[in-house]
């Protein structure tokens, strides 16, 4: 009696303390399986209340061998929803020494109503717990959740596996290791098919996610299984929105640092998925996701990079900067579009005619913008700008204009870098580009920052090339001497005007680049290029002439006597083409 005042002092419930008597030893199963039921509500309502009045202890005593599988469930399921996101509780249930008796509920004996109870529970023991992943780990949880994973066993049972899996293996290298040594990749793989529920798909997807995640023997057993079409399926229209995230997070694992899986990720169609992802109606998440995924297919892959062009990927990636995105989808839209751009002539200016100049210059003034955009963007600008297939389509200063304000010395140096080779790079496509930045007064305030202090040496070397881009429209102490010494004058050539103040030169004397000669030239190229192509393609039916003649009855010496005739015109023919093509020009896609 006294023993019962005293715990009644300690939960200070009528409720609590009646169902925790009732699963007492000494108590009759009935009322032992009404008391695991009642806990069991009372701690999915308030889990904190529940574990205070000390009634884990009780519930880990009765998941003995023993106890009906029914009272079993529910006891198991009661200690899952104190420790689920509650890390004390989490503890607790730990130190009452719960793991052993729940890895033990895991067993192929055991029904499959305690295997899907105990699975939740552990799930929630060592979800964001790492003492705990480590704990579950070593009383051999894993090798039993693998096992719950074929095919013979419940759906239901193979999704709480695969997520105590998940949580089980989250930034833990080693119990990675684990499921991947448990033979747990194939079937979590098989588990991707069509048959399978979509809540069961869901689970497999997420923990290979995990499982290949910065591992490359992971990765090739994944691919190896054939994860890679089933994948690629989760990314179309007609997959849940969460299930569409998921894959991408996947495939982008797959594929991080991995030649080979880049390019069986794209042979499977991935690329149009995801850049149908990039639309306005694709939940934020998912849009995020993909871009992600699509950023570690294109890197240092020219042929992704150029099907993404083909898959008309660009323009909606362009538009994605001018949509308020989160700074690190911005950072790794921009580092995709850098990748892109150094491919082919034909991404370039796909990427021109999108207008990107305007958001990327937006990147540079806003204050949300990641410091690796102020490196990369500069580089896209630096590829367009230097195409003259860019070019010849018509360079306008206006979308640069927005980065005069950032010619200041308080300026960032990351920004004042990208600023300075962004402007260095317009610079440099022409005079009449020069004399209109000029005119709108990028020379005093460019000598203005460069007097104000000193810089770190690569801000300095772009402010400097900056300088020596606008030479022949600034009469700066420095520019007329040089101008003198080049050109044997006194002066520039030609009028100066004064703008904010100080002189401009108005020379001419460096004459605009000839739109109409430069298209001439690209088109003089194509036509070489095509003349190749016809003459390679001749060769190639003469050959097929002769080996079907072999067939009529020529002698082996006089096929091989006409082969060598024909092959030796062919290579003539192609030599004759290349004899005609100038030096220093060479094919539209030329991948970096």
């Amino acid at each position: 009696m006294a023993a019962k005042e005293d715990l009644h002092d300690q939960v200070g419930n009528s409720e609590l303390l009646c169902n925790i008597l009732r699963i007492c030893p000494t108590s009759g199963l009935n009322d032992k399986r009404i008391g695991a039921r009642e806990l069991k509500a009372l701690a999915s309502k308030d889990s904190t209340k529940v574990a205070d009045a000390g009634v884990i202890p009780h519930l880990v005593a009765l998941m003995s061998a023993g106890t009906p599988s029914v009272i079993q469930v529910d006891l198991v399921l009661a200690l899952g929803y104190l420790a689920l996101n509650n890390s004390v509780n989490q503890g607790k249930v730990a130190a009452a020494g719960a793991i052993s008796p729940m890895v033990a509920l895991l067993s192929a004996t055991t029904p499959a109503s305690v295997q899907e109870a105990a699975a939740y529970a552990l799930s929630s023991l060592v979800a964001n717990n790492p003492d705990n992943q480590d704990k579950v780990a070593s009383a051999g949880a894993i090798p039993s959740l693998v096992s719950l994973l074929s095919a013979c066993t419940p759906a239901n049972v193979q999704q709480l596996s695969a997520y105590a899996l998940t949580h089980l293996s989250l930034d833990n290298s080693v119990n990675l290791g684990m499921v991947a040594s448990a033979g747990g990749i194939p079937l979590l793989v098989a588990l991707l098919s069509a048959n399978t529920p979509a809540h069961v798909q869901d689970s497999a997807v997420s923990i290979l996610a995990s499982v290949v995640a910065n591992n490359p023997e992971n990765q090739e057993e994944v691919a190896s299984a054939g994860a890679i079409p089933f994948l690629v399926a989760f990314l179309s229209a007609s997959s849940p929105a969460h299930l569409q995230g998921k894959a991408a997070v996947a495939l982008a694992g797959l594929v991080a640092n991995n030649f080979g899986n880049q390019g069986k990720v794209a042979a499977a169609g991935a690329i149009p998925h995801m850049v149908a992802l990039f639309s306005a109606s694709t939940p934020a998440n998912v849009q995020k996701q993909a871009v992600f995924a699509l950023a570690f297919l294109v890197t240092n892959n020219p042929d992704n990079q150029v099907k993404v062009a083909s898959a008309d990927g660009i323009p909606p990636l362009v538009a994605l900067l001018s949509t308020g995105c989160p700074a690190d989808v911005e950072e790794t839209v921009v580092e995709s579009l850098m990748h892109i751009a150094t491919c082919s002539s034909h991404s370039r200016k796909v990427m021109a005619a999108a207008d990107v100049f305007t958001p990327l210059v937006r990147l540079m003034t806003d204050p949300r913008t990641t410091i690796p955009v102020f490196w990369v963007a500069p580089l896209i600008v630096e590829a367009l700008l230097s195409d003259p297939r860019v070019r010849v389509m018509g360079t306008s200063v206006t979308p640069f204009l927005p980065l005069m304000a950032l010619l200041q010395a308080n300026t960032s140096e990351p920004v004042l870098h990208g600023t300075a080779s962004m402007l260095g790079y317009l610079a440099f496509v022409g005079p009449s580009i020069r004399r209109e930045l000029a005119a709108a007064g990028i020379i005093p305030r460019l000598l203005a920052v460069r007097a104000a202090r000193s810089y770190p040496p690569q801000v300095q070397e772009q402010l400097d090339m900056l300088h020596v881009s606008l030479q022949d429209v600034c009469s700066c102490r420095d520019c007329v001497s040089k101008s003198k010494r080049v050109n044997g004058q006194t002066s520039h050539e030609g009028s100066s005007t004064s703008v904010h103040g100080h002189p401009v030169a108005t020379t001419s004397a460096a004459e605009p680049v000839d739109s109409d000669k430069l298209m001439q030239e690209l088109l003089e190229e194509e036509e070489r290029e095509k003349a190749m192509k016809e003459a390679k393609a001749k060769a190639k039916k003469e050959k097929k002439q002769r080996q079907k003649g072999k067939k009529k009855g020529k002698s082996k010496e006089e096929q091989l006597a006409a082969d060598q005739v024909s092959e030796g015109g062919g290579k003539d023919a192609e030599k004759h083409v290349m004899q005609q093509q100038p030096a220093g020009e060479g094919d539209d896609e030329l991948c970096v």
